[in-house]
Formats: structure tokens, C-alpha cells, sequence
């Protein structure tokens, strides 16, 4: 046996032994999470993650390897908050839309192994994760061709809950119909607006009549169950496996790059990222938004992205989202955030997270 096998015969063995403390270790876990489940306490508890990280790692005699053991124990907590909001929140996701909807595609892709509950609404998603019905909701934030979903960002302000991640989902449109129709057949196409005016340049070569639905999933649900080889719907391959429909036209999107951006959405802020999202609003005084820019970029950090939204409770005034690139714990950034939230109202960070 040659040294790199004797090497790897010690891995082996210490990987068995790691493997039976880890058992022992979720264990435990498990017991943690429910006694939190019964006293109603939070799962992420940020002074207690730090006391184990620094009480561990100064125990480390080798210097050269105490920051991948940090690395190594900020792993295992991950997994341990996740393993707890399993138990407590039931391992379950919300969504808003039914089977095939482009939402439902995203959370299944997020959460394959996790159950799913669908909600009517985007505002039944947000009140399932602060009711603790899901662990988590996924919700579309932005298309890369239509814009922002305002509403999402109105549910975000008005309601506690906070972006954890963000998720990417490549959208291709297809033209769905009956098993035997054809482009010829359809006189009426049934989609989401969004989804109708994504494929206008397809659209514009037929006269076809464009009645918009709820979404693109419940539209293909329609055309399967109608029967009907005059009518068509927009929406993804999946969903048309999922009713039984055949594609007549694949990827009709104009933008072959059209991309949605989905936001997973729950209780608590993560313990860091390198970006995140705030809103606030200003004092109707000139200068107010200009004074909270001018407070980001004195601390150097870069703002990606400021759009306003009218509130709905005061007309002709509004709030803002901001979102700024850096770690959320980093010294210079707490300083940022409270020099922000000084001046100005209504101040919240809504997310933390990579991007």
C-alpha cells in the first residue's frame, strides 16, 4: 500500500466516525427544534451561532487550518437551521399559481424533494410563510422583458417577511394546443398578459384573437379541458405534459433571453450575503432622496437598482426600493444602514442575499 492509499484508508476511517457524530449531532438538533416548535422561538439565533463559532475555533492548535474550521462550523450550522426549519415549518413551500404555473416550476426546481401548497394569490403566500403554513415562498420579482411585479414588491413593504435568495428561471413560451390541431386551426390564444406581450413579434404574423388569462398554467388547463382545436394558450413544455396538450410552436418568446427572477421568501434574514434590498420613504423636502444616495455611495458601496412605488394607503406619495451590493454584516454596511435609517421613514432591509 502506497502512501496516498494509507492517506486515504485515515480518511476513510475518520469519515465513518464523522458520519455517527453527525447522526448524533441532528439528533440533537432535532430536539432543539422542537422545543423551539413549542415555545414559539425563532430558529436563527445569531448571538448563540457566533458564541459556537468563536468558543470552537479558538480551540484550534493548528493556526494555518482555524479559518477553514470557522468555514467548516458555519457548514455544519447552515445545515443544522436547515434541518430545524424542516421539522418546524414542516419542510413545505408555497407558491402562488397551480400545476405547470411558472412558479410552481421554480419551486420545484428549488425544493425537489420538498412538499408543495399552492396559494390563489401572491398575499396568501407571503400570510402562509408569517403563519408558518410553509417554510418558504417563492414568488416571481421580476421579468427580464416585462419588468418588476409591483405587487411583490408592495407585499414585501407592507408585510415582515424577507427575501432569503433569489433564483433565475429561463422562460420559453410555447403555443399550445390539441393533440391534431394546427396553426391554421387557432382562432382564439389564452395566456397571462405578461406572457401574451412577450410574444408579440410571433403573435403579429396571425390574426388570432389574445384574451388574457389569470395564468399561463390555468390557461393550457382551459384549452385541454375545452376540447376546442380553434383555441390555444401560452405557457411552458411542462405544462404541456401536464394537460395533455401538444406544442404547435416552441420558444415563440421575442427575447430568447427572457428570464424571470423568482424571490424565496421567509421569516428571518439570513446571517449574510453580498447584496441586499431595503425600502424606506422620505419627508416631502428637496433633497431627501438624494441625501439617502449620497449616504450609500459615501461608504462606497454600489447601488444596483432604485425603483419608487406609490403607497396605497396615501395618495401621490411613495416609497422606495434600493438594492446595494455588499455583505450585509460587514462593519461599514451596519454604519451605512443606520445613517439610512436615520434619515429616513418606514425603513426596513426586506433581503439578504448572493447574487
Amino acid at each position: 500500500m502506497n502512501q496516498l492509499d494509507k492517506a486515504r484508508e485515515k480518511i476513510n476511517a475518520i469519515d465513518v466516525q464523522m458520519r455517527e457524530l453527525f447522526e448524533q449531532r441532528m439528533k440533537a438538533v432535532e430536539e432543539v427544534a422542537e422545543y423551539k416548535l413549542k415555545n414559539n422561538m425563532k430558529i436563527f439565533d445569531p448571538d448563540r451561532e457566533v458564541e459556537v463559532i468563536e468558543k470552537n475555533s479558538i480551540k484550534m492548535q493548528n493556526e494555518k487550518l482555524k479559518p477553514y474550521y470557522r468555514e467548516y462550523i458555519q457548514a455544519v450550522m447552515d445545515i443544522s437551521k436547515s434541518y430545524q426549519e424542516s421539522i418546524v415549518n414542516c419542510d413545505t413551500y408555497g407558491y402562488q399559481g397551480v400545476l405547470g404555473a411558472f412558479s410552481h416550476i421554480a419551486t420545484q426546481r428549488l425544493f425537489p424533494h420538498g412538499k408543495m401548497k399552492n396559494y390563489a394569490a401572491f398575499e396568501g403566500a407571503v400570510k402562509g410563510v408569517l403563519n408558518h403554513e410553509i417554510a418558504k415562498a417563492v414568488l416571481p420579482f421580476e421579468n427580464s422583458y416585462t419588468g418588476e411585479v409591483g405587487e411583490i414588491l408592495d407585499l414585501l413593504f407592507k408585510y415582515d417577511v424577507v427575501i432569503q435568495s433569489i433564483y433565475d428561471l429561463k422562460i420559453n413560451q410555447n403555443l399550445l394546443g390539441l393533440k391534431g390541431a394546427t396553426l391554421c386551426d387557432i382562432k382564439q390564444v389564452y395566456s397571462k398578459d405578461q406572457a401574451i406581450n412577450q410574444c408579440q413579434d410571433f403573435l403579429k404574423n396571425f390574426d388570432y384573437e389574445l384574451i388574457p388569462y389569470a395564468n399561463t398554467a390555468l390557461a393550457a388547463k382551459f384549452v385541454s379541458e375545452s376540447q376546442d382545436k380553434s383555441k390555444a394558450a401560452i405557457a411552458s413544455i411542462e405544462t404541456a405534459e401536464l394537460y395533455g396538450l401538444e406544442v404547435l410552436a416552441e420558444n415563440i418568446n421575442t427575447s430568447k433571453d427572457n428570464t424571470t427572477r423568482f424571490v424565496v421568501v421567509g421569516n428571518e434574514l439570513p446571517e449574510d450575503g453580498n447584496h441586499l434590498s431595503i425600502v424606506f420613504t422620505v419627508h416631502h423636502e428637496s433633497g431627501q432622496l438624494a441625501k439617502i444616495m449620497q449616504i450609500v455611495a459615501k461608504y462606497g458601496f454600489n447601488m444596483e437598482n432604485i425603483k419608487s412605488r406609490s403607497l396605497k394607503d396615501a395618495s401621490w406619495q411613495y416609497y422606495f426600493y434600493m438594492e446595494i451590493e455588499g455583505h450585509y454584516r460587514d462593519e461599514k454596511m451596519q454604519s451605512m444602514l443606520e445613517e439610512c435609517r436615520n434619515s429616513s421613514s418606514n425603513f426596513k432591509v426586506i433581503g439578504v442575499y448572493n447574487h
